[in-house]
């Protein structure tokens, strides 16, 4: 069995993240709600109902050595891998547990809550005592938590030993900046689509995460050969894998990562999980890394247009001369 490799979380206490997480958000949600947004008191129908594949799935992840699992509220995806960890037989203290809390998500009271009562309910869900890492999923806020009022919540979570480490989703330089006024426990990581054709989420947010001490998780990181087929990558990735006996997967997976990046991702297929976590025993030549970045910065791709992140499409393009 491949063993994977780990890196130091931030702001943390040595908190190690294994640099390969197994998620359990876009493919399986959309199957467990049928392609329906659901946001609200609506997201409680969805939340106790077990996807028997995404378990499996789970299970077959966890055997194959990935231990890094990643859900949240808006996926409705925690009593899944709670009951995947407990079928497995896999000890709790191998695992790391990533989730996230989802503003527009309510309580069996249907009120909004904070942070602290969502994950006191995944705790409930998946059955376990604490998790990993605990992310503020998003930017938006309900009428009832303010930004300050959320993070120390998060806060809180650390000091009752509920959650190991904190950070955030899909935020932006901006907000990690009010962030920063406020914390006694900085943000540790920020989650973000990242891959070839977006190395910036939004204006600014690698430099800032690199000069702030936060760790980047990349989701969507296979983005150029899934969902952005045809563009220039497409040759090149191409020609990299028949170079390094290898796929375009782990190419694009390998240069995320030598960035020093966490990438969550997943699959139900088992040569696959293998391929994965093949990834970290070869390496990319620094001319073969450098070649990915400046072809992907040639186009230009956002695979999930979360508000308020499109308004910086314009931008974005502009910084790499496309417009």
């Amino acid at each position: 069995m491949t063993i994977q490799t780990t890196i130091t979380i931030p702001n943390s206490n040595n908190v190690q993240i294994p640099i390969i997480g197994f998620g359990s958000g876009t493919k399986w949600q959309w199957k467990k709600k049928q392609g329906e947004r659901v946001y609200g008191q609506e997201l409680n129908k969805f939340k106790e109902i077990v996807d028997e594949d995404l378990v499996e799935a789970t299970i077959t992840a966890l055997k194959h050595g990935i231990v890094h699992l990643d859900t949240a509220e808006i996926y409705t995806t925690r009593k899944d891998i709670g009951e995947a960890i407990k079928r497995s037989g896999i000890s709790r203290e191998t695992l790391f547990i990533t989730d996230k809390y989802f503003s527009r998500a309510a309580g069996s009271d249907g009120k909004l809550r904070g942070p602290y009562e969502s994950a006191k309910e995944a705790l409930e869900l998946t059955g376990l005592k604490y998790l990993d890492l605990f992310l503020l999923h998003g930017e938006d806020q309900n009428e009832n938590y303010t930004v300050e009022s959320s993070w120390k919540e998060l806060e809180r979570l650390v000091d009752e030993g509920l959650v190991r480490a904190i950070g955030v989703s899909n935020h932006t330089v901006k907000r990690l900046q009010e962030i920063a006024k406020i914390a006694r426990i900085k943000p540790s990581v920020n989650q973000i689509e990242f891959h070839p054709y977006l190395q910036n989420q939004s204006t600014g947010i690698i430099e800032y995460a690199e000069k702030n001490d936060i760790l980047i998780e990349a989701y969507g990181p296979l983005t150029p050969i899934v969902r952005a087929k045809g563009g220039p990558l497409d040759s090149v990735l191409d020609s990299l894998a028949e170079k390094y006996g290898k796929t375009t997967s782990q190419i694009l997976l390998k240069w995320v990562h030598k960035h020093g990046f966490v990438t969550v991702t997943t699959t139900s297929n088992e040569k696959r999980l293998d391929e994965i976590l093949d990834v970290v025993n070869f390496d990319l030549d620094d001319a073969d890394f450098e070649t990915i970045t400046k072809v992907g910065n040639s186009h230009f791709f956002r695979a999930f247009p979360i508000p308020p992140l499109p308004d910086y499409d314009e931008e974005l393009k502009r910084e790499r001369g496309l417009i």
